[in-house]
């Protein structure tokens, strides 16, 4: 068996990797309940994600392609909705639900995103399902079944949780076919920063902004804030964003069912929430269902859990338009450059236009047309 220093560097830092991700995205659910204790919701989020997607974007902005990539208009509207969707709608309901129901209980309804994710797919995009995959589909609804209980008096709670996995599972069906800049960090810090200003926007509304007592703010509640803002949307996100370009999905996708198990013994733990025979059945079944839905599509990437502060989900259907498109850009005729007419294209860029650079060769296909290079942008 070959041992080579390099190939055992990237493993460790594989598992580093994966070691934050599983630990700190699952401890997210009870730093929220920390925070929330002392610091109303949506004013928490807002701090959270303004300063967050701020610094993210003051240094991933100066990383990569700044001239062909720089933020559009366009791409700036798009973040604040998908933002919107994701973090006001996902996490932001995730953690008003905690107001009624454990960090625990919340990160289970919060497991089944990945359900839906592969729901909406079939629905939205005509994603092929494996029998495996269906079979998880259909046990994690009934999982949500289980733990939902109208009854035990956190009927609301659980709905707004389960509201909030939904909400970014549609969130992550969006980012898949907006346009958004190809640095994938860059989207994801423009989200933040757009959810930003729309949580403030509903803290205003909400009257939370009547409601902070500085006196009452006490230093876990300072420390569960500053640990979400790094911990959990900025060193756990970039952690997640280098799985997906050094791991398989399926590994990477074990997120999902790894976080909300850690969620659940920390919130015992720390905070003493009860755990029930009926919450450890539905959990597992849940948790169960996640690992049938992610290995049952292994080609497809998990998106980030609500509470990371950032979704890079482009999906395969995202992938093959991209390709299609830049075949059809290959193959454009001559006639346009001759016209002064560029082929444009999301996700490509012309790299060698013979007008524009007269020291360039263009190559020739047996003399009949020129040949337009064109080189794929990141996707996921």
């Amino acid at each position: 068996m070959l041992h080579h220093p390099l190939l055992a560097q990237r493993s460790t830092r594989l598992i580093i990797a994966l070691a934050v991700v599983y630990l700190v995205w699952g401890s997210t659910y009870l730093a929220i309940e920390l925070a929330i204790a002392a610091i109303p919701p949506m004013l928490m989020m807002s701090v959270r994600f303004a300063v967050a997607g701020t610094a993210l974007y003051l240094w991933a902005s100066r990383r990569g392609d700044r001239r062909g990539d720089r933020p559009t208009p366009r791409q700036w509207r798009n973040a604040v909705v998908t933002g919107s969707m994701l973090l006001v709608g996902g996490t932001g309901l995730v953690a008003l639900s905690i107001e009624w129901i454990s960090s625990g209980t919340a990160a289970l309804f919060a497991a089944t995103v990945p359900v839906w994710m592969a729901l909406f797919g079939r629905v939205m995009f005509g994603d092929r399902l494996t029998v495996r995959a269906m079979a998880g589909l259909v046990l994690g609804l009934f999982g949500i079944a289980i733990l939902v209980d109208p009854a035990g008096g956190q009927a609301f709670g659980m709905l707004l949780a389960l509201a909030g996995a939904i909400t970014w599972a549609l969130g992550s069906m969006r980012s898949r076919i907006v346009s958004a800049p190809s640095r994938p960090l860059v989207a994801a810090s423009m989200e933040m920063i757009g959810a930003s200003a729309m949580f403030l926007i509903v803290a205003v509304v909400r009257g939370e902004h009547l409601l902070v007592d500085i006196a009452a703010i006490n230093a876990p509640a300072v420390a569960a804030v500053l640990y979400l803002t790094t911990a959990g949307s900025i060193v756990g996100f970039s952690a997640y964003r280098w799985l997906l370009l050094h791991a398989s999905p399926t590994l990477v996708g074990t997120h999902a069912y790894v976080n909300p198990v850690v969620a659940v013994v920390l919130a015992w733990l720390v905070v003493g929430d009860q755990l029930t025979v009926r919450m450890l059945i539905a959990g597992a079944v849940v948790v169960v269902a996640t690992a049938m839905v992610v290995t049952g599509r292994p080609d497809v990437p998990v998106p980030a859990q609500p509470t990371s502060g950032g979704d890079v989900f482009a999906g395969e259907a995202r992938l093959r338009r991209t390709r299609m498109v830049g075949r059809t850009v290959a193959r454009a005729p001559a006639a346009a450059l001759r016209l002064g007419v560029a082929p444009v294209a999301r996700g490509y860029r012309v790299i060698r236009d013979a007008r524009r650079d007269p020291h360039a060769r263009p190559q020739h296909d047996h003399g009949a047309h020129p040949v337009i290079e064109v080189r794929p942008e990141e996707t996921i």
